[in-house]
């Protein structure tokens, strides 16, 4: 597979998680440009997430894997009063969850430290 089908797979693979989860899920399929603001919306409760899906082969995971343009729409989710925005990342064939506030602070995450020390889970 290459990695635009890794990549698909993952993001089906986190609407299906989100979704068994209790979430209603939507995903946005990219504009012929490639480019969206992020890759998934959830809602439950009332509550909306707006989430990116990126697979990382290994365990930094660093904010320069963010576009410019999905940046900027986090920026946007938050100042329009809305819950954090996550990145789902797959490693180690794990979907680790990732606050962009904690990317954002630090620059990288390490997705090993972040799996021992809370498990994962939607």
């Amino acid at each position: 597979m290459n990695n635009k089908q890794l990549g698909t797979a993952f993001e089906n693979r986190v609407c299906q998680e989100l979704n068994k989860a209790g979430w209603w899920v939507h995903f946005f399929s990219p504009d012929r440009a490639g480019a969206q603001p992020f890759d998934i919306i959830a809602v439950r409760g009332g509550r909306a997430k707006a989430i990116d899906a990126k697979t990382s082969s290994t365990h930094r995971f660093s904010i320069n894997r963010l576009e410019d343009n999905q940046r900027l729409a986090f920026d946007k989710w938050l100042r329009c009063g809305n819950d954090m925005p996550y990145l789902a990342v797959e490693y180690d064939n794990q979907i680790v969850w990732v606050s962009y506030w904690e990317l954002k602070e630090n620059g990288t995450v390490d997705l090993r430290r972040k799996i021992n020390e809370h498990g994962q889970n939607v």
